[in-house]
């Protein structure tokens, strides 16, 4: 582009900015004949891009990686003998994690994990900038000890505002939980090492971000299948989902 249509253009970007400049035949202005130039120019670039575009080869799919990780341990709903297992790496400070809790979970569960189809695991991966993370895991862990691990889930996930180490405890022993074994459980070492294990094997799988979940196939006591990052749709859950379902070998 010529420098003074481009000059031009940033003055018609300025005047549209503005909200008070016209185009007209004098002064500081410019002439209704340089804008229609300009415009026939910017079409003329649009053309040559749209026939770059039009000319590059297309890419080709990117290939899914394949992680292997534990079918056992944590927490899990669903038949064990389902055809699909879905394993959730999770943060109770993650906000996305919050939203995949409240709005893809339930759907999941009602279609696939309260069908028999898939198995739900969750594993914990508080991020270290998530002061709060590691304590509600390891209240959330603690919960299960008592039976209580599904309820806990929804009431961390739940809490107004930002959680605390006194309101983790209070929230939790709110389900009923007794007091005196689950403050031995949060004191344990064992607790925090279990959850410290989960975050190690996410590592070790190429996952470092909250929510993250893989949807396979048991196989020889380990989940096998492809990543899912982020608080997705629960379209996008149901489609790989379905896909896995659709080879599974007759049961």
């Amino acid at each position: 582009m010529p420098a003074r249509h481009a000059a031009l253009l940033v003055t018609i970007a300025g005047c549209l900015w503005l909200g008070g400049c016209t185009v007209s035949g004098g002064g500081s202005g410019i002439t209704r004949e340089q804008a229609d130039a300009i415009l026939v120019e910017l079409r003329e670039i649009r053309r040559a891009l749209a026939e770059q575009a039009r000319a590059r080869p297309a890419e080709a799919p990117r290939e899914q990686k394949t992680v292997r990780v534990r079918a056992d341990g944590g927490a899990a709903i669903g038949s064990a003998s389902a055809a699909v297992t879905l394993v959730e790496y999770t943060d109770y400070q993650c906000p996305f994690c919050e939203r995949h809790h409240d709005r893809t979970f339930p759907e999941l569960r009602k279609n696939y994990v309260d069908t028999g189809r898939v198995r739900y695991v969750v594993r914990d991966l508080p991020l270290s900038f998530h002061a709060m993370a590691e304590p509600a895991a390891v209240g959330g862990r603690c919960a299960g000890e008592q039976g209580r691990f599904w309820e806990a889930r929804d009431a961390l996930f739940a809490v107004e505002g930002e959680l605390t180490p006194d309101g983790i405890r209070t929230t939790l022993l709110g389900l009923g939980l007794d007091a005196a074994r689950y403050d031995a459980c949060v004191k344990n070492p064992a607790t925090l090492a279990a959850v410290q294990a989960d975050a190690d094997e996410a590592a070790a799988a190429g996952i470092s971000g909250t929510p993250s979940f893989v949807v396979g196939r048991t196989v020889d006591g380990a989940v096998e299948g492809t990543v899912i990052s982020g608080a997705q749709s629960y379209a996008a859950f149901a489609a790989r989902i379905d896909a896995l379902l659709a080879d599974a070998p007759p049961r």
